[in-house]
């Protein structure tokens, strides 16, 4: 198998719009029919699919010699509009079709007759050895076989043309999806293309963006295309992916004259002897955030390393007993409480019965926006009770073994419905859902849900979920405290803080192996990160 090569210029190419919306196969097709109905030929919209398909591959790629390999739908409609495309700006091109012309849909017979009028070659029927040939001497392979119409896995002959593609050398861009991927989730089912690049046409589809179907997919860019824009006010997205320009402009604001108290206070209850480590990457997280004031209130015996490790921070120290909380009853504390405008909770705790009893406690006296994790989840489980109080103002923060234990379901299949699993959770309980992995899923109260976009395996270790709670809070916070400047509510704080974590995870693999990522790393990071964001166009 050949190495695959993966540049940067299709995350760029994505920069545009401040959300990419992901279609399901069956929603595309009720786009496709309701631009018909509007008058939109489907010849005009090949031909501007097409032809804004091989505008970005000329511009990015700039290759010399290239093949096209069409199937009998309209995806092979788009892949012989790049071929005429290609071939009048001046790339030798060689064309092929998987059907004979008699078999195809009758507007991509009239691309192949156009791509014949232009001058070019006629397409040709492909078998293997002329495919090989062809590859072997081009520098880029147009994939346009199956778009997100395909229903089952390929076999026989459509299996090894993938194949050949596959073990071609020149650049893959797949139109649309992959061959052989299915649309609708990031299941494999059976061979597939392995793209480098994949220009998905107007939406994403799901398997752009869940695992592991969205490897296959390589740099995923949107190429836009001819649909009226008075469509998208009668969709319902499945998903939606923020783009940087809208992370930018959902970060709480900053005023030039601003004091400490102007940013927001946020108070973390976190940490036990041994887990010291997660508090202290919370609440710096939140400092990273731009949170004016941060207060680190942890079990009384850690207070000395908290003191030591975190100058910017307030520590509270708090009766405990063998290291762990005890209470949250102390005048000193309460006054803290009484002062902050986000309470985060979990990280580290423990799970001692007398401290999980002192968080519900202190979730239900607090009537300010609070994040929930780790340890503060599970405190959760089973209280019934507590949900009704953390209606409209509740971030949770877990990962599929905690949001398992919340749900009754397996891991297994929290992992498998990842989307479906927060949407029901957020909708059912009034809550921001942020449920971690790749892609993390940010579920909103309304049904909303965001597939985060950024991110790597570096992510993967003990100590980032906490780094990625203080953000939240200190998003949350900043928010609260300057609506009139941009400040981000809830739903922003969850999104923005998903991105940014991210966005900082690929900002160090940029120069080191992100296996070798630390939690403490991301702190170091998101400076560079925000920075990005801010001055992003």
């Amino acid at each position: 198998m050949r190495s695959r090569k993966r540049g940067d210029g299709a995350r760029r190419a994505t920069a545009g719009p401040e959300e990419r919306w992901v279609l399901r196969a069956a929603d595309q097709r009720a786009v496709d029919e309701r631009a018909a109905e509007a008058g939109v030929e489907e010849d005009r919209l090949m031909e501007n699919a097409g032809t804004n398909a091989a505008d970005w591959i000329a511009r990015r790629l700039r290759p010399r010699r290239a093949v096209t390999l069409s199937g009998p739908g309209g995806n092979g409609g788009d892949g012989l509009v790049v071929a005429r495309r290609l071939h009048e700006g001046g790339t030798a091109v060689t064309a092929f079709v998987a059907e004979p012309l008699a078999r195809c849909r009758p507007a991509t017979r009239r691309m192949a007759e156009k791509l014949e009028d232009a001058g070019a070659a006629p397409p040709r029927l492909v078998s293997l050895e002329t495919l090989a040939a062809a590859l072997d001497e081009a520098d880029c392979v147009v994939d346009a076989l199956f778009g997100s119409g395909l229903t089952r896995p390929l076999a026989g002959e459509a299996a090894r043309l993938v194949e050949a593609v596959n073990e071609a050398g020149g650049t893959t861009v797949s139109l649309d999806l992959p061959s052989g991927l299915p649309s609708d989730c990031g299941e494999l089912w059976g061979p597939a293309v392995r793209a480098d690049v994949t220009l998905a046409m107007a939406f994403l589809k799901p398997s752009h963006v869940l695992y592991p179907a969205a490897e296959y997919c390589g740099n995923t860019a949107v190429v836009s295309v001819a649909y009226p824009d008075s469509l998208r006010s009668s969709i319902t997205p499945w998903a939606r992916v923020c783009e940087r320009t809208g992370i930018r402009r959902r970060l709480p604001g900053r005023r030039p004259d601003g004091h400490k108290g102007s940013f927001g206070r946020v108070l973390v209850v976190a940490g036990s002897s041994g887990m010291t480590g997660a508090a202290i990457l919370c609440a710096r997280g939140a400092l990273r955030a731009g949170a004016g004031l941060v207060q680190l209130a942890g079990p009384a015996s850690c207070e000395p390393v908290f003191a030591t490790v975190l100058p910017e921070a307030i520590t509270l120290p708090l009766p405990c007993r063998d290291g762990h909380i005890r209470d949250l009853e102390s005048a000193r504390f309460l006054d803290a409480l009484g002062r902050a405008d986000v309470l985060a909770v979990g990280p580290g705790l423990s799970q001692e019965p007398e401290t999980f009893e002192a968080v519900r406690a202190l979730i239900g006296r607090f009537r300010g926006p609070v994040v929930v994790d780790a340890d503060g989840l599970r405190a959760l489980v089973g209280e019934r009770g507590l949900w009704s109080s953390l209606a409209g103002r509740a971030i949770l923060t877990p990962h599929p073994g905690e949001m398992a234990a919340l749900t009754g379901e397996t891991p297994e299949r929290v992992l498998a419905a990842r989307r479906d699993c927060a949407r029901a959770f957020a909708l059912d309980h009034r809550v921001v859902l942020v449920l971690k992995g790749r892609p993390t899923a940010i579920a909103l109260p309304d049904g909303d849900v965001y597939l985060n976009p950024t991110g790597n395996d570096g992510l993967a270790t003990g100590g980032s979920g906490d780094v990625l709670t203080g953000l939240i809070a200190g998003f949350a916070a900043g928010g609260a405290r300057v609506p009139d400047v941009g400040g981000a509510p809830l739903a922003d704080a969850a999104i923005c803080g998903a991105y940014v974590h991210g966005l900082a995870a690929e900002v160090f693999a940029r120069a080191s192996a992100a296996r070798a990522m630390l939690p403490s790393d991301l702190l170091e990071t998101l400076p560079e990160a925000l920075w990005e964001i801010e001055r992003c166009a």
